[in-house]
C-alpha cells in the first residue's frame, strides 16, 4: 500500500531565504544570519559593512552630492511614511562628539555595532523592504566619513565648516 501525504512542507521559501544569505555572504563578504522564523536574511553591522539611516527626500539630495563626486552607496528603501533609505557603508571611523550631534540634529540615525538590518532580496526593487541601488560585485562601498561628510554638506542645519 502506497501513503500519499498531501501537506508536504512548502521548502521554496527557506531555500531561497538560504540563497540570499550564500549571496550576500559569498559574493559580498557581508555578514549575514538568516532568522529561522521569518526566513528574512539580516545584516550584522559594525564589521565590514555599516549604515546610515535617513528620511528619503533629505537622503535623495545626499545620493546625489555622493554620485557628483564619484561615489556610489547601496541603499535600501524601507517603507513609511516617510520612506526611509539605508546607506550601507565601510565600517565607521572615530569622529568627534560635535559631529555626532550633528547627525542627530539633522535627523541621520546609525544602529548600534552588532545590531542588525533586514536585506532584501538582491532582485528586489519593487515591493516591500527593497533596494534602490542594489549592491555590484567587486563594489567598493564608500567610507562612513564620506556619506556622512555628503549628509552634513547637504544640510542648511549644519551651517558653514
Amino acid at each position: 500500500m502506497t501513503a500519499v501525504i498531501d501537506d508536504q512542507p512548502d521548502l521554496t521559501e527557506h531555500h531561497r531565504a538560504d540563497q540570499h544569505g550564500r549571496d550576500y555572504s559569498d559574493v559580498f563578504a557581508w555578514p549575514t544570519i538568516i532568522d529561522s522564523t521569518t526566513g528574512d536574511v539580516h545584516l550584522r553591522l559594525g564589521m565590514n559593512v555599516d549604515a546610515l539611516i535617513m528620511r528619503a527626500g533629505f537622503a535623495g539630495e545626499v545620493n546625489n552630492f555622493l554620485a557628483r563626486h564619484m561615489l556610489c552607496a547601496p541603499i535600501i528603501v524601507v517603507p513609511g511614511d516617510p520612506n526611509d533609505w539605508i546607506f550601507l557603508t565601510q565600517p565607521r571611523t572615530t569622529m568627534r562628539t560635535s559631529t555626532w550631534d550633528d547627525l542627530v540634529r539633522i535627523q541621520v540615525g546609525w544602529k548600534r555595532r552588532g545590531e542588525t538590518i533586514v536585506l532584501p532580496a538582491l532582485n528586489n526593487m519593487d515591493e516591500g523592504v527593497r533596494w534602490l541601488e542594489r549592491p555590484q560585485p567587486h563594489m567598493t562601498l564608500p567610507p562612513w566619513t564620506a556619506v556622512v561628510g555628503a549628509a552634513r554638506s547637504m544640510s542648511s542645519l549644519c551651517g558653514a565648516w
